[in-house]
C-alpha cells in the first residue's frame, strides 16, 4: 500500500513540475513577446516626440504652420516659461538663482554656473530706503489711498524687525475699528 501511494505521488509530481515547466516557459515566452512589443511602442512614442521637436524648432525659428500646430507651439512655449518660473521659485525658496544658460540651481553667490560655467548674471541692488509715491487714481470712481492703506503698503516692504515693531504699535489703532465694525455684524 505505501509503494502504491508513493508510486501515485512520484507520478503527479513529474505530472505537476511539467506542467508548471511548460506555464513557466509559456509565461517567459509571453513575456518576450510584450516586451518586444514594448520596445516598439516606445520607438513610436519617442518618433512621435521627434517629429514634435522638429516641428516645434520650426515654429520658433519662424516657420508658418497652420493655426493648429502654432497654437500647440505656443502653448509650448507658454509652458517652458511656466516651468521656468517655478525652477526659479524653488531655487528662491532654497536661497539660490537659477543658471540662465543651462537651468541649473546656483548658489546666490556664485559667479559662474557650477554645471556649464556660464557667467551668471550680477545681482541687482535693491534699494533699502524705498520711498512711495502715491498716484492718482485713473478712473473717478476710486477713492484715494487712506493713510493707513499707505502705512500697510510700506510695512510689507520694510524689514521684519520693523515690521514687528510697527505692528505692535499700529494695534491699538485698529483695535477700535474692529468694536465698531461687531455691532454691525449681529
Amino acid at each position: 500500500m505505501a509503494e502504491d501511494f508513493f508510486g501515485n505521488l512520484s507520478k503527479t509530481l513529474k505530472k505537476t513540475v511539467d506542467t508548471v515547466g511548460k506555464k513557466t516557459d509559456e509565461f517567459v515566452e509571453i513575456q518576450k513577446i510584450r516586451t518586444r512589443q514594448h520596445a516598439l511602442e516606445d520607438q513610436i512614442e519617442k518618433n512621435y516626440q521627434d517629429i514634435g521637436q522638429i516641428i516645434y524648432n520650426r515654429y520658433l525659428n519662424g516657420e508658418a504652420f497652420d493655426e493648429n500646430l502654432a497654437g500647440i507651439c505656443k502653448d509650448i512655449t507658454d509652458l517652458e516659461k511656466e516651468i521656468a518660473d517655478c525652477k526659479e521659485d524653488v531655487a528662491n525658496k532654497r536661497g539660490r538663482i537659477v543658471c540662465p544658460a543651462c537651468g541649473a540651481s546656483v548658489p546666490k553667490d556664485a559667479a559662474f554656473c557650477m554645471r556649464c560655467g556660464a557667467a551668471m548674471p550680477e545681482k541687482e541692488e535693491e534699494p533699502e530706503d524705498a520711498e512711495f509715491v502715491h498716484v492718482e487714481p485713473e478712473e473717478e470712481g476710486q477713492e484715494e489711498v487712506s493713510e493707513e492703506e499707505k502705512t500697510a503698503e510700506e510695512v510689507l516692504d520694510e524689514e521684519p524687525e520693523e515690521k514687528a515693531e510697527e505692528t505692535e504699535t499700529a494695534a491699538p489703532e485698529e483695535e477700535p475699528e474692529k468694536e465698531a465694525e461687531a455691532p454691525e455684524e449681529e
